[in-house]
């Protein structure tokens, strides 16, 4: 069933319409703002909550669109008794579209006026209001833990990552599950971004170990990128980081028209080229928090999602980065997986409150963000959507791959229940 809260639909359709001004962040800006976070979590925990608060609105004063900075200064704000600045920082929040979140609603309703909590509130439940449609595509049985990435091949049959089954599942058309290639005989740990490439008729897979990679994996201690024959399994190229798993994780992998194989480095941070001689490292002067999904917007040109800062822009002839300015209403913070999709990007957000898919829209240069439409939010299938891939029936992504359900080992948390894994096309 379609959902849309009329209210709020008004809302994102406006979203982007109007001339706002561009927010941007220079390197400074960011090392500036790290250093002022690092200070505000200092005085904090010196029980110095006023200069925690200063330390913090400092480092948003760099970052303003950042909400995992502005949720924090609204908890040290709350916490100093400061209701003025709590409502200044809520509105601030709420202007995003997005809700900080239960424990900060919460902290705000404890020092807050009813009166003024209530406008809060009010606009927090819009935020998060289911909104758009998805279609099940398939179920995938609990026994599969964790599933990350999808991928589709010229045939229409989608592959399927799991971290931590650690395995590589065939899904066809007619729906049959079956795995198509078991991690532990190849010392891989967890499996994480897919991509197909049309050209060698070849997958591309990332691999590594986290925390919900079971013990029982014996892997090799690395992480990297292979390359499998999607009809029979069989590893065809292994590429990996020297160094191993530790501080390292090799996380998602796009592919341009050209058959150029590029991934992304989520924990230390970088984006690499896979040359038959192993992984380039782009020769970047930038500092990037956590590079996740990345789309191709021609041969040349990447765009790369960074979990903790937003979209970058890469030419990757000339190893050249900007980080991609947005408008002052806008949080492109916490985007997990990236898809270039007829012409659109696309973002699947999960690192921000609801958890969300928008279209993003770029300036005539591609340089700029200039608006963000939401295409679906908080639908009834969604469990931590993670990765998607474009494909000839639309949108396909992973809906519900109950991330937070997991502890480490792999292990289910206590109390949670794990839900067949819902694989969802976009209804747009």
């Amino acid at each position: 069933m379609k959902i849309i809260a009329p209210t709020l639909l008004s809302f994102f359709l406006a979203y982007g319409a109007a001339a706002q001004t561009l927010i941007t962040e220079t390197e400074e800006q960011y090392t500036r703002s790290q250093a002022a976070r690092t200070e505000a979590i200092t005085a904090y925990r010196a029980g110095d909550i006023a200069g925690g608060l200063t330390h913090m609105k400092r480092a948003l004063a760099f970052r303003p669109t950042n909400v995992a900075l502005l949720a924090n200064a609204i908890f040290l704000a709350a916490e100093a008794g400061d209701t003025t600045e709590v409502v200044e920082l809520g509105k601030r929040y709420a202007s995003l579209g997005l809700s900080p979140g239960a424990a900060i609603e919460e902290k705000m309703q404890s020092v807050l006026r009813p009166d003024d909590w209530s406008a809060f509130q009010h606009k927090f439940t819009m935020a998060v209001a289911p909104h758009g449609e998805g279609s099940l595509l398939a179920e995938i049985p609990p026994e599969h833990a964790l599933v990350e990435g999808i991928t589709t091949d010229a045939k229409g049959a989608f592959f399927l990552s799991t971290v931590v089954s650690g395995s590589i599942l065939k899904l066809t058309p007619n729906g049959k599950i079956s795995v198509l290639v078991d991690g532990k005989g190849y010392s891989a740990g967890s499996f994480f971004g897919l991509a197909y490439s049309p050209m060698e008729s070849s997958l591309y897979v990332t691999y590594g170990r986290v925390d919900q990679t079971r013990d029982d994996h014996e892997d090799g201690g690395n992480t990297g990128v292979l390359r499998i024959d999607p009809a029979s399994g069989d590893v065809t190229g292994n590429w990996f980081l020297q160094g191993g798993t530790e501080g390292q994780q090799i996380a998602d992998v796009a592919i341009n028209r050209q058959g150029d194989v590029f991934v992304t480095q989520a924990q230390n941070g970088g984006v690499f080229k896979v040359e038959e001689r192993g992984l380039t490292e782009l020769n970047i002067p930038v500092t990037f928090h956590s590079p996740q999904g990345l789309a191709f917007l021609d041969d040349q040109t990447l765009i790369v999602a960074d979990y903790g800062r937003g979209l970058w822009y890469i030419d990757t002839k000339r190893d050249d980065a900007l980080l991609l300015p947005v408008p002052e209403s806008v949080s492109l913070i916490g985007i997990d997986g990236l898809i270039a999709h007829q012409g659109r990007l696309i973002a699947i957000q999960n690192g921000v409150t609801p958890h969300r898919i928008v279209e993003i829209t770029l300036g005539n240069d591609t340089k700029a963000v200039t608006g963000v439409r939401v295409l679906a939010q908080n639908l009834p299938q969604f469990d931590e959507p993670t990765l998607g891939v474009s494909s000839e029936t639309g949108l396909i992504f992973v809906a519900s791959s109950q991330w937070p359900k997991y502890g480490a080992g792999g292990v289910v948390r206590e109390g949670q229940i794990i839900a067949p894994t819902k694989i969802v096309r976009l209804v747009d």
